[in-house]
């Protein structure tokens, strides 16, 4: 039985690698007070994506051991996730033994299949890699990329940096690379860079000709690894190659990846019988797309079924309607699915356009968190016109109603029987409260954007709601140069009259007094229902990566 996510051993190896890690970066180790689970490993993808791969100067002892720790941690979470998908059963769009014209000849070693890439238990996964073919260095960044770097693991990053120093030149466009899959289901991972086009340009010859090459370049490659054994069942996943941030013409695109590796297959037939090629999708319009091409090229002679929805919604959703309480775990992907993304360059420039003229070092909101190098006059002035947005007046902003999706849920329970339902989270940003949430059933964790303390602090009962502070300071905020011009829109302490701070856990200054309340409402909750006989439902998520987690006791 595989271990569940809470699990102690779990949370001691996710700690003991945070902690390496921050300590190997030069950061403090308080971000791991009282923080949840969710968030700290959060902390550790951030710092997995952006650490640089190990140069001759570099303790390999200690970077071996970091990678048997995150080699153990991504095993566990695999053993966990319910969503693994054995490729050899995913079925191909035409039956071998359906009569087919000479033009459908091939699709019985097809398949279309939208999902997840890396829950693919298959010979082989294609990563839409970039030229310097080290993986995506952007925490924030939702490319293919990034996540089959993540879930393989930190070994992968530098199995990569070994192939590109032998090299010694950027991986060329239209080429491919391989590598072991380690941590990922799939045994190999194939590395190919895809032609980059300007936004809304169509390709060029050329650039079809490069696009068609990473397909036929990658099957090459897959078959000198594995060897052309007729009886061998191999299996190898491409995604939407191009088609994302290198903007590639999905309508154009599609129809060159099919013939290509129709083509292919067809020139090395005697070598690959047992093989099974198949078209992985994320976005629904791409399946379409897919499911619109392959249908034209067989005449009308298959029905692909529809796109199928996700196993983990499903397996979610079934959990939750058997449960009889319901707990909402809510970490940063959950705010970061309604679009405010700490991470994002894009968020910060449509809430900060003129920032960087007077913080230059500020390109994203997370840049805030622990920043000390500013003076009171700049501090609350970014930090209140920042609160007034995120804590009070997001929902014009965001992307996707997710709490909204959550509180028709949390209102069924509710309906059902009062108190049924209960939310943790670590977002400081009050969403749950803008959603329309009962306060009375929200524990926030790490700190409120709508509350401020004593900086020193001076008491255990200085803590204050922001809105009369940031009232008060709005009202001479300069938006050229982000600050308070009037001293006394300034924030000083009610109580010692000294300098104040935001109510967010960024050191051991935070006054735990201020979320006791919330902890005690949890805490009472919890100890209710516990050993009752009744099922809790916990739900982790919307996840950046898709890490999602539900589990009941």
């Amino acid at each position: 039985m595989a271990p569940p996510l809470s699990s102690a051993s779990y949370n001691t190896l996710l700690r003991n690698v945070a902690s390496r890690l921050l300590t190997e970066a030069g950061h403090s180790q308080h971000h791991l007070f009282h923080a949840s689970s969710p968030d700290i490993r959060e902390i550790v993808h951030h710092l997995l994506v952006i650490r640089p791969p190990p140069d001759d100067g570099d303790d390999l002892k200690q970077e071996e051991e970091l990678y048997s720790q995150m080699d153990e941690l991504l095993n566990l979470e695999l053993k966990h996730r319910k969503t693994i998908v054995d490729a050899q059963e995913l079925p191909v769009v035409l039956p071998p033994a359906s009569p087919k014209s000479s033009a459908a000849r091939g699709f019985e070693q097809i398949a279309l299949w939208k999902g997840d890439i890396t829950t693919l238990k298959a010979t082989a996964i294609v990563n839409a890699a970039n030229s310097a073919l080290l993986g995506c260095f952007q925490p924030s960044h939702k490319c293919i990329d990034n996540v089959i770097h993540s879930m393989a693991g930190p070994r992968l990053r530098a199995a990569c940096h070994d192939i590109m120093s032998r090299q010694a030149h950027e991986e060329p466009v239209g080429n491919a690379q391989i590598t072991p899959g380690f941590a990922l289901p799939a045994s190999y991972v194939l590395h190919t860079v895809g032609p980059h086009l300007r936004h809304g340009s169509q390709p060029t010859a050329a650039e079809r000709a490069q696009l068609q090459s990473c397909y036929t370049k990658s099957l090459n490659l897959l078959l000198k690894t594995v060897g052309g054994q007729s009886e061998e069942r191999v299996s190898v996943a491409f995604p939407c190659i191009s088609t994302g941030l290198f903007a590639f013409p999905s309508d154009v695109a599609v129809p060159l990846a099919v013939d290509s590796v129709l083509e292919w297959l067809a020139t090395h037939e005697d070598e690959t019988r047992g093989w099974k090629v198949i078209f992985n999708t994320f976005l629904k319009r791409d399946y379409d797309l897919y499911k619109d091409y392959i249908e034209s090229k067989t005449s009308g002679s298959v029905v692909l079924p529809p796109a199928p929805v996700s196993s983990s919604l499903a397996s979610a959703l079934r959990a939750v309607q058997d449960a009889d309480y319901l707990l909402v775990a809510g970490g940063a992907g959950l705010s970061a699915a309604a679009g405010l993304d700490f991470g994002s360059e894009e968020v910060m420039k449509s809430l900060h356009p003129n920032v960087r003229r007077a913080l230059p070092s500020f390109r994203v909101l997370a840049n805030m968190i622990g920043f000390r190098n500013w003076d009171e006059s700049l501090k609350w002035g970014f930090l209140f016109k920042t609160a007034s947005v995120i804590r009070y007046n997001w929902l014009p902003y965001r992307s996707a109603p997710t709490d909204g999706y959550l509180k028709r849920i949390a209102d069924v329970f509710e309906q059902r029987e009062a108190g049924s339902f209960f939310a943790k989270t670590s977002n400081a940003d009050g969403i749950f409260e803008q959603e329309g949430f009962d306060s009375s059933s929200v524990f926030v964790m790490q700190g409120d954007f709508g509350q401020i303390q004593c900086a020193k602090p001076c008491s255990q009962e200085s803590v204050w709601d922001i809105k009369p502070f940031m009232n008060a300071g709005l009202k001479s905020f300069n938006a050229k140069t982000y600050r308070i011009e009037d001293p006394a829109g300034i924030s000083k302490c009610p109580k010692c009259g000294g300098l104040m701070s935001p109510f967010l856990r960024e050191d051991d200054t935070f006054l735990d007094s201020g979320v006791e309340d919330g902890r005690n409402r949890y805490e009472k909750m919890a100890s209710l229902h516990d050993g009752s006989g009744y099922k809790q439902q916990e739900t982790c998520g919307f996840g950046n990566r898709g890490r999602n987690c539900t589990s009941h006791p």
